[in-house]
């Protein structure tokens, strides 16, 4: 396993001593290693250059390994130590068309609190979710996708699209997006990306809270819950920083 973790888009073939090297190994422990795991199919080695590179059998393994897991099943735990650590209602939601759409939920323990039922449409202009969900999307992509203007939904909604990019450039610095009396004028929200094996963004993780219960201030302590949350659903799917696109 040690050896299959060595590759990646910058290290697609290694050389015997090289994987001795980084793995703190002797060159005859490696050599056996390596021929054993070309012998059992899951690594081929150039005849040239020696080198060994991730055979085709364990690319077919890998893709089993992603039809098998569901974005959605393996958000469930997130979601739950989400709620339980902020107190505050936790959603997973996915892009469709040019909506987000709560995929999975969890309610907050208190009485008080956010809904966000499965299957609520939610307006990408006006919500963490949104914002988490398009912010690496090309500005051009995003000029077809959505339209000039957007309507006006609670006291600080962003009602066009420019000013709608320039919050997405923002989303991009920081790394979480924040949506504050946007959708509903008690209401905040916290967000960041879920990405995939390729880097790919797939869905959002957020918290939504009354604002009377979140001011503005507790938000950066928010996002580091939402952003841990997040992080680790992107390395259940495979997620590594180098595979970014």
């Amino acid at each position: 396993m040690s050896v299959l973790e060595l590759f990646s888009p910058s290290l697609r073939e290694v050389g015997v001593v090289e994987a001795a090297n980084q793995l703190g190994l002797s060159k005859g422990t490696l050599s056996r290693w390596l021929s054993a795991m070309e012998a059992a199919g899951f690594l081929d080695r150039d005849p040239v250059s020696l080198r060994y590179r991730l055979s085709a059998r364990l690319a077919v393994i890998g893709e089993l390994a992603r039809d098998a897991t569901s974005l959605q099943r393996l958000a469930i735990a997130e979601l739950q130590w989400l709620a339980a650590t902020t107190g505050e209602t936790s959603n997973l939601a996915v892009l469709v068309g040019a909506e987000a759409m709560n995929l999975s939920a969890v309610e907050s323990p208190r009485p008080i609190m956010h809904t966000g039922w499965v299957g609520r449409r939610l307006p990408v202009h006006a919500t963490a979710a949104g914002k988490s969900l398009l912010a690496w999307h090309a500005p051009a992509e995003l000029r077809r996708l959505l339209p000039a203007q957007f309507p006006k939904l609670a006291a600080r909604s962003i009602t066009t699209l420019d000013d709608f990019l320039e919050e997405l450039a923002t989303v991009r610095e920081q790394g979480y997006s924040v949506a504050w009396a946007e959708m509903e004028d008690d209401l905040a929200a916290v967000g960041a990306p879920v990405r995939n094996h390729t880097g790919l963004v797939v869905g959002a993780l957020t918290i939504g809270a009354p604002i009377s219960r979140v001011p503005e201030d507790r938000l950066k302590l928010c996002s580091e819950a939402v952003l841990k949350a997040a992080n680790s659903l992107s390395e259940q799917l495979g997620y590594r920083s180098e595979f970014t696109t």
